[in-house]
């Protein structure tokens, strides 16, 4: 009866996934970390960090939970009060199928617009939406594919093109960092490379592909390094990039 009563006291565990990748060049360098934050059904938080007590990127967005789709994004940067400052959205119309992009408000006039097929993944938010919303071909071994829109700094602006499709294909069991794992071979927008993904959970385990997405990079590789649950696990991680830093100018 008491271990009843413990557990009808004890609040439900915080199971929310907080995703620790690491965004590098193929040998290893230019080493970025990207931490996603399942925070609820339809919406995920992203910050990402070169360094602590630096500019880190804080980018949230809107997914559909039954298909994995982002409606859209909201970029911005992590204020030392540990919320977002926003300075970019991206969102869609007709379908899905066109991408708006505008710079500096919400209201302001598309600064940027693409057209996309209506499977598309923002390739410089480095698949943080199928990290935490597997896509559903993983489990049926089945190929897949998705446009690669990519928004590239450029001066002192930014380009924003779709390099087509990505396609995934070829699955085959293995494993993978020490489990079992589902390997597909990819191909098409991003040359050839690979994905390696959880076979239990379809979590993306690891991506190698000759494209890069940021302008500082070569190439691409992304690895799962760790996961931790719940919102304590995720403002930790976001206190702890301004903990120790010195005060900010001015």
């Amino acid at each position: 009866m008491l271990s009843l009563l413990f557990a009808l006291a004890t609040p439900a565990a915080d199971l929310r996934p907080v995703f620790h990748y690491r965004r590098t060049n193929g040998d290893g360098s230019e080493a970025e970390d990207i931490y996603v934050f399942a925070e609820a059904p339809g919406r995920i938080a992203v910050v990402k960090e070169k360094s602590r007590c630096t500019n880190a990127a804080y980018v949230t967005a809107d997914i559909d939970p039954a298909s994995g789709q982002a409606t859209a994004l909201t970029g911005g940067r992590l204020t030392r009060d540990l919320t977002q400052q926003a300075f970019a959205w991206l969102t869609t119309a007709e379908g899905g199928t066109k991408l708006q992009a505008r710079i500096g408000s919400r209201e302001a006039v598309p600064t940027y617009e693409l057209t996309a097929a209506p499977s598309w993944r923002v390739y410089d938010f480095d698949f943080a939406d199928m990290a935490a919303y597997p896509p559903k071909g993983v489990g049926a071994r089945a190929d897949f594919g998705f446009d690669l829109p990519l928004i590239l700094s450029a001066g002192d602006g930014f380009s924003f093109s779709n390099r087509g499709r990505m396609t995934l294909a070829g699955a085959t069991s293995t494993r993978h960092f020490g489990g079992p794992a589902v390997r597909y071979r990819a191909s098409g927008a991003a040359g050839s490379g690979t994905l390696w993904f959880d076979a239990r959970s379809g979590v993306l385990l690891e991506a190698r592909l000759p494209l890069a997405n940021h302008s500082e990079y070569r190439d691409f590789r992304l690895r799962l390094i760790r996961t931790s649950y719940g919102e304590v696990s995720w403002k930790a991680k976001l206190a702890d990039h301004w903990r120790g830093c010195p005060p900010a100018d001015g």
